[in-house]
């Protein structure tokens, strides 16, 4: 009982800073040289969902980009305020395959649906290798079961991004979930109608993948869970036993986490969305993983038409000037723009 007047304390308060928050104006606005690939041969992407960069390297930084509709990601480069797209790389096929890591999930959602899309949500990027993360959660129109939204992948990748093997696939990741205290009660459940557990963030910090969920909501927290990645990558079938650590961070009524990025100094930065579609304002949130419950906002990113605030990327720091990249599902190619924050 102690616990929960704790926690809605807390939101109360946060709430209340919410309230007072001032709403962040873009820099600048990056353009796309050309389109970003859609779901449909020929047609632009209008639902980027996630991307992550290596360091600068040449005046330039070779990226990673997912849409969520699609079973492949893309490369892309940055140099100033232009975002030039590469290559495609497959993550998955049409049908499972026998050689990714781990078990897959059963008796979850409420019908069984085709192996079709991955539904990626999350890139990051650390230690010479990308990540890719699927949804993790049942389909949002008719709460489906689809086995390719539950990969987890790991791209290898040389100094110049160029990969160097196999895309590794693991299903391990639904195992760490199940486990996440009380936000694992809603694997499996439907995300509209239920708030049931949906990933759309990950920031790899040292062997710690964070994840960070849309949903659940619960008291006014939107949730972290923090998993090894050499558990999540053994090799071999056998499911991840570890129990995760789980943050609940002060988000405020009906949000969750829509993208994480990391900062020097074991902190994460992390947009914060809508849970599920309700109207609720997208902002930027300084978490300290120490001290996850002194949280910072940083500022409320302006009101978009038929966007939705889902790429967060941070371009550059100096002392505690931050500059990031947000992207953004609906519009064509992301309309990637750019904020200054400055970090307590």
């Amino acid at each position: 009982m102690r616990y929960r007047l704790l926690s809605l304390v807390a939101a109360t308060l946060l709430a209340a800073t919410l309230a007072q928050a001032a709403t962040l104006a873009p820099e600048q606005r990056f353009k796309a040289t050309d389109d970003f690939t859609g779901k449909k041969a020929g047609k632009a992407a209008h639902d980027v969902s996630g991307l992550a960069c290596m360091p600068v390297a040449n005046g330039a930084r070779r990226c990673l980009l997912i849409n969520d509709e699609s079973a492949f990601a893309q490369f892309a480069e940055i140099a100033e305020n232009r975002i030039a797209p590469g290559t495609t790389l497959p993550l998955i096929g049409t049908e499972a395959s026998p050689s990714v890591l781990g078990t897959a999930p059963q008796n979850i959602c409420k019908m069984a649906g085709r192996f079709a899309e991955l539904d990626g949500e999350a890139v990051a990027y650390a230690d010479g290798a990308f990540y890719v993360a699927g949804s993790h959660g049942c389909s949002r129109k008719r709460g489906e079961f689809r086995l390719s939204a539950f990969h987890l992948a790991r791209i290898r990748v040389d100094t110049t991004g160029t990969p160097t093997g196999q895309t590794e696939l693991t299903y391990r990741l639904s195992d760490i979930l199940r486990r996440a205290g009380e936000v694992g009660t809603y694997f499996g459940k439907s995300l509209m109608d239920d708030g049931g557990l949906n990933v759309e963030g990950i920031a790899a910090v040292g062997d710690t993948l964070w994840i960070g969920l849309r949903a659940p909501s619960l008291g006014g927290r939107a949730f972290l869970v923090g998993a090894s990645l050499q558990a999540l990558f053994a090799p071999g079938h056998a499911p991840a036993t570890e129990t995760p650590r789980v943050i609940a961070l002060p988000a405020g009524p009906d949000r969750g986490v829509r993208d994480l990025a990391p900062l020097p100094g074991n902190r994460l930065l992390a947009l914060l969305g809508p849970a599920q579609e309700q109207e609720r304002p997208y902002s930027l949130l300084l978490v300290d993983l120490a001290h996850p419950d002194a949280a910072t906002d940083l500022g409320e990113l302006p009101g978009r038409r038929n966007a939705k605030a889902e790429s967060l990327t941070v371009l550059a720091q100096q002392g505690g000037q931050l500059d990031v990249l947000v992207g953004y599902d609906g519009p064509r190619n992301g309309h990637f723009e750019s904020y200054r924050l400055q970090l307590p």
